[in-house]
């Protein structure tokens, strides 16, 4: 009969300094996460006889890449996100403004082109004020 492992997904608590492992401890009422320190010999040396040290370092270092490259992605989707919701943003902004009676009946042409292509609310809100202040004047 196989003998059943104690211990499951050792690692390293600190990489840099290899005084703890985190490790779920797996007991006949079911499991637990534990952290056992260097300090406790019988548990670590326990631990150290299921997982080497090449061992936990390797899983350690794999856990370390795995939660980098998702918390780069979750950022990366964030900032997509972000994009997506500014640009929405703008596009309503825009679509409120031509609705403006100034605006929709200017005949300036140049500065209605501006206003559209206009990328933050900033320019947005400056071509908006330059198309009345020509409709003002041409009117």
């Amino acid at each position: 009969m196989a003998e059943t492992k104690r211990f499951k997904n050792a690692l390293w608590e600190d990489l840099e300094t290899k005084e703890r492992i985190r490790a779920r401890e797996v007991t006949e009422d079911g499991s637990r996460d534990i952290v056992i320190s260097r300090g406790d010999t019988e548990n670590f040396k326990a631990v150290i006889d299921e997982f080497p040290e090449e061992v936990i370092t390797a899983r350690t270092q794999e856990d370390i890449k795995k939660f980098r490259e998702e918390r780069d992605r979750r950022e990366a989707e964030d900032a997509e996100m972000e994009k997506r919701r500014y640009a929405e943003e703008l596009f309503q902004a825009k679509l409120t403004i031509f609705e403006l009676p100034e605006i929709k009946n200017s005949s300036n042409r140049s500065l209605k082109r501006r206003l559209r292509k206009a990328e933050t609310f900033e320019t947005l809100n400056v071509y908006a004020a330059a198309v009345v202040v020509d409709y003002d004047q041409t009117s």
